[in-house]
C-alpha cells in the first residue's frame, strides 16, 4: 500500500503545476500574425524603398540634368542644375512633376500612414487584452490545477477507504466545479462589442490606407511613363529681361526610371497585402472554441458550449487565446492526457489520472446533490 501511494504521488506531481512568484506570461502576443505580417510589410517597405531612392541619389550624384548653353562655364551649368531642380515644381504645365521631387518624401508618409492602425490598437486595446489574457490564462491554469489535486485526493481516498470518505469527496465537486470562472467571464463577452469594433476599424483603416496608396502608386507610375522631361524658364527675378539666357533650357529628371521601378515593386506588395488583411478582418468570425477541447476532460468544464461564429468581444478574446497556446502550460499536459485517453493502455487503470477526472465529471453532472457549506470551507482551505 505505501508502494502504490508514492507512485500515485508521483504520477499527479507530475501532471500538476508549480506555483510561481514572478509573473507567468510575460511575452503574451497581443497582436495577430498575419496582423503583425501585414505591418511589417507595409511599414518596412516603403523605408526600405526611400533608403534605396537615397543611395541612388548618393550614387549618381544629381537627381536632374539640364542641357545649359555650349558657352557656359561649369558654375554656370551648376546653377542651372541647381535652379531647375529648386523650381521644378513651378516648371511642369500640364503634368505635377513635384511629384518625382518629393517621390522618397512621399513613401515616408505612406510607411507613416500605413502604421497608424497599428499605433491605435496598441494603446486602445492592448492594455485591457492585456490584464484580460492574464486572467483567463491564470485561471485556466488553476482550474486545471484543481482538477488534478481532487483527482489525487480521491485516488489517495481510493487506496484507504471506499466507503463514506469517497462518496464525500464526490459530493464536494458539485459545488466546487459547476460554474468555472473562466467560463462565465468568457460568456459575459457574448454581448460586448466594444473590442471587437476596434479591430474591424484598425483592419478598415489598413484596407482603406492600401487602397489610397495603390491608387497614388498608379498614377505616380503613369505619370512617370509619360514624362520625365521638361523646359526650364531660367528668365525670372533680375535676369528676366536678360537677352544672353535662352528661352528655355530642357531638363531631364534621372532618377525617375529609379523611382518608377520601386513604384512597381511597392504597389506589387500592397496589392498582394490587401487580401491579407481582409482574411484578417473575417478571423472572428470563423473563430470557435474547438482549440480548448483538450478542457473538456476536466470536471465542470463544457458550459461555453459550441461557439457560433460571429462578431462580438468573445470571438476576438477566443482567437488571441489560441494565438497564445504556447504559453498555457494546462493545456500541454491536457493534451498529454488525452494522448494517453485515446492510447487506452492497459496500466492506464482507475487509480490513474484519467479515470479519476472522468468519474468525477459523471458524477458531477448526474448528482443531484449540493455542496455542504462545512465541506465547501474545508476544501477551499486545503
Amino acid at each position: 500500500m505505501a508502494i502504490a501511494h508514492v507512485a500515485t504521488e508521483y504520477v499527479f506531481s507530475d501532471f500538476l503545476l508549480k506555483d510561481t512568484t514572478e509573473s507567468k506570461y510575460k511575452g503574451l502576443r497581443l497582436e495577430l500574425a498575419i496582423d503583425k505580417i501585414v505591418t511589417c510589410l507595409a511599414v518596412g517597405l516603403p523605408l526600405f524603398l526611400i533608403s534605396l531612392a537615397f543611395a541612388q541619389e548618393v550614387s549618381v550624384g544629381t537627381q536632374i540634368s539640364c542641357f545649359a548653353p555650349t558657352n557656359f562655364s561649369w558654375r554656370q551649368a551648376a546653377y542651372v542644375d541647381n535652379f531647375c531642380w529648386a523650381a521644378v515644381q513651378q516648371q511642369g504645365q500640364s503634368s505635377p512633376l513635384w511629384l518625382h521631387k518629393y517621390f522618397p518624401y512621399i513613401l515616408l508618409l505612406l510607411a507613416t500612414l500605413m502604421y497608424i492602425p497599428a499605433l491605435i490598437w496598441r494603446f486602445t486595446a492592448e492594455p485591457h487584452l492585456s490584464s484580460d489574457l492574464n486572467f483567463i490564462m491564470e485561471e485556466l491554469d488553476r482550474f486545471y490545477n484543481r482538477s488534478i489535486k481532487l483527482a489525487k485526493n480521491l485516488a489517495t481516498l481510493d487506496n484507504k477507504d471506499k466507503s463514506e470518505d469517497g462518496e464525500g469527496a464526490l459530493e464536494l465537486t458539485e459545488g466546487c466545479f459547476k460554474y468555472p470562472l473562466v467560463e462565465q467571464y468568457l460568456k459575459t463577452k457574448r454581448f460586448s462589442h466594444g473590442l471587437v469594433v476596434k479591430y474591424l476599424v484598425c483592419r478598415g483603416l489598413n484596407f482603406l490606407i492600401l487602397g489610397l496608396s495603390c491608387a497614388y502608386l498608379g498614377y505616380y507610375i503613369q505619370l512617370a511613363s509619360l514624362t520625365d522631361e521638361f523646359p526650364c524658364d531660367m528668365r525670372t527675378g533680375v535676369l528676366k529681361n536678360s537677352t544672353v539666357l535662352p528661352e528655355a533650357v530642357q531638363c531631364k529628371l534621372v532618377a525617375v526610371c529609379v523611382f518608377r521601378l520601386l513604384s512597381y515593386t511597392n504597389l506589387t506588395v500592397y496589392v498582394l497585402l490587401a487580401p491579407l488583411v481582409v482574411y484578417a478582418a473575417m478571423g472572428p468570425a470563423r473563430q470557435s472554441s474547438g482549440f480548448l477541447k483538450p478542457y473538456e476532460i476536466l470536471p465542470g468544464f463544457g458550459t461555453l458550449g459550441v461557439v457560433t461564429p460571429l462578431y462580438n468581444d468573445l470571438s476576438i478574446y477566443l482567437l488571441f487565446l489560441e494565438e497564445n497556446l504556447s504559453q498555457l502550460k494546462s493545456f500541454k499536459c491536457l493534451q498529454v492526457l488525452e494522448l494517453l485517453q485515446e492510447a487506452g493502455d492497459e496500466g492506464f487503470d482507475a487509480m490513474c489520472l484519467l479515470r479519476t477526472l472522468g468519474q468525477v465529471k459523471t458524477d458531477v453532472v448526474d448528482s443531484k446533490k449540493t455542496c455542504p457549506q462545512g465541506r465547501w470551507e474545508e476544501t477551499k482551505t486545503t
